[in-house]
């Protein structure tokens, strides 16, 4: 099993195609249309402690997908994204998570969540941590595309 999200993973990041920006001093190997990052050095570069909810890195921009990692601190608000549908792939940890009406629902290492443009989702508490997730979006998704389902949620979110 472990080969086969393996497999999906590598397959899905040359599906999408590299188009990335170095980030912290990485560089990835890349090509116009190809490219090899090593998730786990992106992981390594994720602080323990963080003041805030979220610390992300993008790793590939593309018009049509995008390719991030993020490390988890603190629960997410319910929220949406109205341009973009996203895949997590969990890499460490494990958490409680919302999507829709439904939760809360358990993911840890190894379990892969996705869910379309304009569905709701946000996380509960992290039940083993770091929280650590790989994430596919399609399309790309801009920063600003968040809207919070409570608005008044978005302060606590950014941390100010």
């Amino acid at each position: 099993m472990k080969t086969t999200r393996t497999l999906f993973l590598l397959f899905t990041i040359i599906a999408i195609g590299f188009s990335s920006y170095a980030q912290e001093g990485k560089r990835p190997s890349l090509g116009n249309s190809y490219g090899i990052i090593n998730i786990d050095e992106y992981v390594t570069l994720l602080p323990k402690n963080h003041n805030g909810i979220i610390k992300d890195i993008r790793l590939i921009d593309r018009e049509h997908a995008g390719v991030r990692i993020f490390r988890l601190y603190d629960e997410v608000p319910m929220h949406y994204h109205a341009k973009s549908d996203a895949y997590l792939y969990i890499l460490n940890g494990k958490a409680e998570f919302y999507v829709a009406d439904k939760g809360p629902v358990v993911a840890g290492k190894g379990d892969l969540l996705f869910w379309g443009k304009g569905t709701a989702h946000g996380n509960g508490k992290i039940l083993e941590g770091p929280l650590d997730v790989l994430v596919f979006d399609a399309i790309a998704r801009d920063p600003s595309d968040v809207i919070w389902v409570d608005p008044s949620t978005q302060k606590k979110f950014l941390g100010n």
